[in-house]
């Protein structure tokens, strides 16, 4: 399949998103976090995991862990219980181990190498806390694009390379940062399972409004 979008569309869709981001932004403490090692473990721990759950978990952990050290120091720490998600806690110990040797990369690909962290969670700690341009996809982004500019999308859309390249191509070279926050609290608080289309600003040109 491919996609062709006018610069128009593309104009309209990244104006809409980044004007929302202001009106929806929420702000959970590891957005503004200098410290690299707890902005890591947030996207981590915010991976399938709603925001509104993991911020108890993280203002504890980053109050008992400022470094991987301390971390790894614990024998009795349990992050991710409270979460139910008790196999990550094997991935933070093995990427706190390597956090500890070798510091946390900037390269894409040097990221992904590391335990516990995919594409998403790369792309997302690279635009979010590194400043370095990249493209976030997950399955909420997928929704809003498949909603908005009016294509089918299934499980596998995400891999797709046409769509990979719709959203590289939406995707601002400067600003991409607030763009990716926009996307994140949109689909949070509009563009939901179950959308909120009368509260929409994207709703006179969606397709599936």
């Amino acid at each position: 399949m491919e996609l062709q979008i006018t610069s128009k569309e593309n104009e309209y869709f990244r104006q809409k998103i980044q004007l929302s981001s202001v009106e929806y932004y929420s702000d959970f403490p590891w957005r503004s976090t200098g410290n690299m090692w707890h902005a890591l473990v947030a996207e981590v721990m915010l991976q399938r995991t709603k925001a509104e759950q993991v911020e108890p978990v993280y203002r504890a952990f980053s109050k008992l862990y400022p470094a991987p050290e301390d971390y790894l120091n614990d024998e009795g720490a349990h992050v991710f219980e409270s979460l139910g998600l008790h196999w990550r806690e094997k991935q933070l110990e093995k990427l706190a181990n390597e956090i500890s040797e070798n510091g946390i990369p900037v390269n894409k690909e040097d990221l992904m190498n590391m335990a516990g962290i995919g594409s998403y969670i790369a792309a997302a700690f690279r635009s979010l806390h590194l400043g370095r341009r990249d493209v976030i996809i997950d399955s909420n982004v997928v929704r809003i694009y498949g909603r908005f500019f009016g294509f089918e999308t299934d499980g596998e859309t995400r891999r797709k390379g046409w769509f990979i390249d719709l959203a590289d191509q939406l995707t601002p070279p400067r600003s991409f940062k607030k763009y990716n926050y926009g996307l994140i609290d949109f689909t949070r608080t509009i563009c939901k399972p179950d959308p909120a289309c009368n509260s929409c600003q994207l709703y006179r040109k969606c397709k599936y409004g």
